[in-house]
């Protein structure tokens, strides 16, 4: 019995997260973002989040990222319905990826507008900045 492409997809995700919950948990995954500039994402908080539901910890789950069951259900379902390739209306599909990218942006605001530590700005810690100071000793 031959592996079909779905089943390969399927075992090629699992395998994908397996390394990324490994990395997150050994605290070698970051945000590029927050490494390169020193500001954070709308996602920032999301694997500390995740890594919290691992172990039960709904309150940590919650602080660290309160959107986190709205990752948990459609990027999922995402990926089910084009791996089986079940057609969904694009203009629907464009409309929720809209809306829950304004749901993001408005939780990132109001978390930068109440002072989170989460999503707080290091401009000072980012790897443009250590260049930048390096460069500008040098001249």
């Amino acid at each position: 019995m031959k592996p079909t492409k779905k089943y390969k997809t399927y075992v090629l995700v699992f395998f994908i997260v397996l390394v990324l919950v490994f990395l997150a948990i050994h605290k070698l995954l970051f945000c590029p973002q927050n490494y390169l500039l020193g500001i954070p994402c709308p996602l920032c908080g999301i694997t500390r989040s995740f890594l919290a539901l691992f172990r039960l910890d709904f309150k940590s789950a919650f602080y660290y990222h309160a959107l986190w069951p709205i990752v948990l259900i459609f990027v999922p379902l995402y990926g089910y319905l084009k791996i089986n390739k079940i057609n969904v209306n694009k203009k629907l599909e464009n409309t929720i990826c809209i809306i829950i990218g304004i749901i993001f942006l408005s939780y990132f605001i109001i978390r930068h507008i109440y002072g989170s530590e989460i999503v707080s700005i290091h401009f000072y810690d980012s790897l443009i900045y250590k260049i930048y100071s390096l460069l500008f000793k040098w001249l």
